[in-house]
């Protein structure tokens, strides 16, 4: 296994559809999916048409599936837009709530740095850790014309090296666009 500097890789695969072998249209739209198994240390990011996302990924055995959004492939010659808007992203950042796994909060500690520079969420208050209990970001959904609902982010305990090379990644991922906030 390679070992990394920040908390996980992520491969980008073509844009053939997991299930059924078929490539993926330009213009189409279709799941994206990060796939994480045992034996692989990266995140495994694959596409779906949108018919068989609908049966079910039929994901390989062990593997689990890490979160996903919706996308549409672009023109090959076009510039690469963000895959993922603002609202999918914190369509993710919700899915990922309840996770125990150490990458997923990992993952979620970042696509809530993400939201936060997007403006998407704002920043309300932090606890350091203490004791066996992790640090948390407590953060708000910025919403029109009133106050949006608290979501407390655990704190993976990243430094700044690691935050910056995994954010770059997700980055890279996505297709963010450090312009686009």
């Amino acid at each position: 296994m390679a070992t990394t500097s920040s908390p996980y890789d992520i491969i980008k695969t073509q844009d053939i559809c997991a299930q059924t072998g078929r490539e993926i249209a330009v213009g189409e739209e279709h799941i994206a999916a990060l796939i994480e198994t045992p034996e692989e240390e990266a995140l495994v990011r694959v596409a779906y048409t949108l018919d068989a996302w609908e049966k079910g990924p039929n994901l390989p055995p062990e593997a689990s599936l890490f979160g996903f959004w919706k996308r549409v492939l672009p023109e090959h010659n076009e510039q690469p837009k963000q895959l993922v808007s603002p609202d999918e992203m914190f369509d993710l950042f919700e899915q990922l709530a309840d996770t125990t796994d150490p990458r997923q909060v990992t993952f979620r500690y970042l696509l809530a740095l993400i939201l936060m520079r997007k403006k998407v969420l704002v920043y309300e208050r932090s606890t350091p850790p203490s004791g066996d209990e992790p640090g948390l970001l407590v953060l708000r959904q910025r919403v029109k014309g009133g106050e949006g609902p608290l979501f407390e982010v655990v704190d993976p305990g990243l430094d700044d090296e690691a935050i910056t090379a995994a954010s770059e990644e997700i980055g890279q991922v996505m297709n963010l666009d450090e312009n686009n906030t």
